[in-house]
């Protein structure tokens, strides 16, 4: 029997399943079970073989993320789920990784918390961590095969700590600017758990630049499982929402439900004056003990880059601003407005200033031509939002040009 293609699927130590894997592709062709304890299995793969093989074949690094399809033609790996197997399906998110069934592998040897590493398959590179700031390499393993999004990363090792680097999709840097904007918006709210995200000077294949830089929020203890797999890890009632089938799994596992429902109604309403169209199923979840799996809370905001009218050449009109599209539990955003039962979670009047919106977007010099239409649209947003918290739902009327609290807003 060959058992190079044989694989136990692990959480930390524990063995979920047996796992068949194509040489070629890095697919999972067969699952097996056995006496294992299927307990163990990801939250999302838990209900057949099938949804395991979906896991794993979104868990590994999209080909489309920065210049990983040309990094891959160059270094002859096949699929990004080939290269996942290569690095035994490590990640800095959760504690699962899968071990050729002859090795003798174990989580402390392998696992990305507690061993030093260099992600140097990215083409990106922090300038202000050099070599020397970082810990000496003790695997060979990259957590890059297992990031998420179409944007460059980079994990990086400072005084211990892990850390994301993210690049920007174009030269005006605004992924990463809006990341600080979103940091401010929830620092003044002062409602949830959020990332907070710092500037740093990154160098990619087209040069210098800004990128930003946030801590983990994860650790050997606790893991992030994403929304996609609460929401997968239990068949869903014909006559129940998604957003009420993931509070109630919540709830199941320990949370309080009245607290995961104001969570999720603070990142809907921030999200909205933030115009945060990123917000799908692997951008926001719960944080779970690792021993236990219990759930602990829900994740800290994160990831919010694809923001302020990231994709707009020009602001949408006051008709078209109400039909701007997300990747959510509904299709567009002022749609989801509707799920929220408690309006004034967010204060508009901790909101940032134009003036401190502009000393964050005017750090980089080719935002230049863009920061009329982002103050514009904000303060759009802003004026809607006060009409939706003084009672209107407003995604069943017109709009009109004035609010009645605008001149209010310090915006």
């Amino acid at each position: 029997m060959n058992f190079d293609n044989l694989f136990y699927l692990m959480h930390k130590d524990d063995i979920a399943a047996g796992l068949e894997i194509d040489d070629a592709s890095g697919h999972i062709i067969r699952v097996t079970y056995g006496q294992f304890d299927k307990t163990l299995l990801p939250p999302g793969g838990q209900l057949s073989p099938e949804a395991l093989k979906i896991w794993w074949r979104n868990r590994a690094v999209p080909v489309g993320q920065g210049s990983m399809r040309r990094v891959f033609a160059e270094n002859y790996i096949a699929s990004p789920q080939a290269w996942l197997v290569k690095n035994c399906g490590v990640s800095l998110t959760d504690h699962y990784w899968i071990k050729p069934v002859e090795s003798d592998y174990t989580w402390e040897r392998i696992n990305l918390f507690t061993n030093s590493f260099r992600d140097d398959m990215a083409e990106l590179e922090l300038m202000e961590a050099e070599d020397g700031e970082r810990m000496p390499v003790e695997t060979t393993f990259y957590p890059g095969a297992s990031a998420q999004g179409e944007l460059q990363k980079k994990w990086v090792i400072i005084e211990g700590k892990r850390y994301l680097v993210k690049g920007n999709y174009e030269e005006t840097c605004q992924q990463c600017l809006n990341e600080l904007f979103a940091t401010m918006v929830h620092e003044r709210q002062k409602r949830v758990p959020y990332v907070v995200y710092n500037l740093c000077e990154i160098r990619t294949e087209k040069g210098r630049g800004l990128g930003c830089i946030c801590e983990n929020f994860t650790s050997e203890e606790t893991e992030f499982i994403p929304a996609y797999d609460v929401v997968n890890s239990e068949k869903k009632r014909n006559d129940l929402s998604e957003y009420e089938h993931f509070i109630q799994i919540c709830g199941k596992h320990g949370l309080d439900e009245d607290m995961v429902r104001e969570f999720l109604e603070y990142q809907i309403m921030t999200d909205f004056l933030i115009t945060n169209t990123d917000c799908h199923f692997n951008n926001f979840g719960v944080l779970r003990n690792s021993e236990t799996l219990e759930y602990t809370g829900m994740a800290p905001v994160f990831d919010s880059g694809n923001s302020m009218f990231w994709n707009f050449r020009s602001v949408p009109d006051d008709d078209n601003i109400r039909d701007i599209s997300v990747n959510s539990f509904r299709k567009r955003e002022i749609d989801l407005l509707q799920y929220i039962t408690n309006r004034r979670l967010v204060d508009l009047s901790r909101l940032p200033e134009e003036e401190k919106l502009l000393k964050i977007y005017q750090q980089s010099p080719a935002m230049e031509g863009y920061i009329a239409n982002i103050i514009s649209g904000y303060k759009k947003k802003i004026c809607l939002f006060d009409r939706f918290q003084n009672g209107e739902n407003i995604w069943k009327y017109g709009i009109t040009n004035h609010s009645r609290n605008a001149h209010k807003l310090r915006v």
